[in-house]
């Protein structure tokens, strides 16, 4: 059995985005954060969403021998023995 966490498109965001404009609490200044599932949440930079390639992998869990399958960077690719064909995607690279 293979596993794959289904990824957001920029059409779905859009969507999301167009029903919080809809909201009466969010305004311009309304800030954007992630649960991590910490204690805190983390700020998004606005300078971390930036459009580039990414390709899909696979890869298998030695103990169940189930397969999940994922998406590399294409910089990061042949590291993952990427073979999927290579997609424009937005990347949040919102590194610290």
């Amino acid at each position: 059995m293979e596993h794959q966490v289904q990824a957001m498109t920029f059409g779905e965001l859009k969507k999301i985005v167009t029903e919080l404009e809809s909201n009466e609490a969010v305004t311009d200044e309304t800030r954007i954060f992630i649960d991590t599932g910490w204690d805190s949440v983390q700020e998004v930079d606005p300078e971390a969403f930036h459009v580039e390639k990414i390709k899909q992998f696979k890869v298998e869990d030695e103990l169940t021998k189930e397969w999940y399958s994922g998406f590399s960077l294409l910089e990061k690719s042949e590291k993952m023995k990427a073979d999927g064909p290579e997609e424009t995607a937005v990347i949040l690279r919102n590194l610290y």
